[in-house]
């Protein structure tokens, strides 16, 4: 509790998608003076979270040690539905496929062993039987668990930086942060807000949670420090079908999935028809390619591109019109390990780091704001992220 008289430390947010506006939130709630900064406003379409969806999934087939931080996410997502009164988080049950004998399959069953998630295997005469959508070879298997489902990714950093402004947090809209000082015990920020001269402030804490914009705002020794074998920006591509049966793409019958373990190395996900009329799909059939500059990534798919998308959806999911209606392409920061850097900087007790979440970060969004908020408060988390410490070398 703040003394009478003392003054409320001040804390800056640079980023505010999933990540910052989750900070903004928390720091808010603990009572410090919160000014969380974005180039674009908040929401907006530029960042890595818009396209109507998120896969939330418990089960990790990636991080082992994932499954209790998004357990407590999970909690914190329904606190902050309660809070402002809106639907974030659907749980419907999801599947993971492939074929049998896969390591991503193993992952996935272990998974659920190791962390006593609710869960039932499938066969390939279960899978045709329930979910006549998806084509299965004789040899898949799925893993079917109640606690999957979707989030609703603009409405959620909506929903966290309106809370945060209830608690008295300023939203910093269209501002563009132009240089970050880290000084011994606070951080300077340079930044323009519209005007012609640029403004400068100080703050006690920070939090640097810019998304994709981590490649090119961050100064060099501030990359150096987070460490993970680099910062890379990258774009990725989500497609819309339309279904021959439309009846057949609800949430109870067309369960979020992702299909695993496919021979050519490709994999996919999918998401019920949600605006009533597509199947938003995602297909993973190359590399993410690098973008040179965050807020201009090449909204086009190359040709070939579309073609393999094409071929893999009409493969795996017969019933779509394998020509996508809508294509949307949206930017992230990646590792060399597929693991974010959470945590605070090293040798410094007032810079808190949140980026490089690879693709797979909203699910466990406001546990990072949590995280953050804890460590730049009271230095120390119950939140599970010592495998994301900044400043780790990258192990791929």
């Amino acid at each position: 509790m703040r003394l009478a008289g003392t003054a409320r430390r001040r804390a800056a947010v640079v980023g505010t998608g999933a990540m910052g506006s989750m900070a903004a939130w928390h720091l808010a709630e603990r009572g410090l003076e919160v000014h969380a900064f974005d180039r674009w406003g908040v929401p907006h379409h530029r960042g890595a979270s818009g396209g109507q969806s998120r896969r939330f999934a418990v089960i990790s087939m990636a991080d082992p040690d994932l499954p209790p931080l998004v357990r407590r996410a999970e909690r914190l997502w329904r606190r902050l539905e309660e809070a402002t009164g809106r639907r974030l988080l659907e749980q419907t049950g999801g599947l993971i496929l492939g074929p049998a004998g896969s390591a991503s399959v193993r992952r996935a069953v272990a998974s659920c062993e190791t962390w006593g998630l609710a869960h039932r295997i499938l066969d390939a005469r279960d899978l045709r039987r329930l979910f006549p959508q998806h084509a299965a070879d004789d040899e898949d298997i799925a893993v079917h668990d109640p606690a999957s489902g979707f989030l609703r990714p603009e409405t959620a950093i909506l929903a966290a930086a309106e809370q945060a402004a209830t608690l008295g947090a300023t939203m910093r809209h269209d501002t563009e942060i132009l240089d970050i000082d880290v000084r011994s015990e606070s951080v300077g920020l340079t930044y323009r807000d519209g005007a012609d001269r640029p403004h400068a402030e100080t703050f006690d804490v920070v939090v640097l949670a810019p998304g994709a914009w981590a490649a090119t705002l961050l100064p060099d020794d501030l990359r150096k420090a987070i460490g993970v074998g680099g910062l890379t920006a990258r774009r990725l591509a989500q497609t819309w079908f339309v279904p021959d049966d439309l009846s057949l793409y609800d949430a109870e019958r067309f369960p979020v999935f992702e299909r695993v373990g496919m021979s050519d190395g490709a994999s996919l996900y999918g998401f019920p028809a949600l605006d009533g009329a597509t199947v938003k799909i995602g297909v993973k059939s190359r590399p993410h390619p690098e973008v040179a500059d965050p807020a201009r990534p090449d909204p086009h798919l190359a040709a070939d591109h579309m073609a393999e998308v094409r071929e893999v959806v009409a493969r795996w999911l017969p019933r779509l019109n394998p020509r996508p209606v809508q294509t949307s392409v949206h930017v992230e920061s990646y590792t060399e390990d597929g693991r974010p850097a959470v945590g605070l900087l090293p040798g410094t007790a007032h810079v808190a780091v949140a980026v490089g979440f690879s693709g797979g970060g909203f699910k466990y969004a406001p546990a990072v704001g949590e995280a953050v908020g804890d460590l730049l408060v009271e230095g120390v988390t119950e939140a599970a992220i010592r495998q994301f410490a900044p400043g780790r070398s990258a192990t791929v």
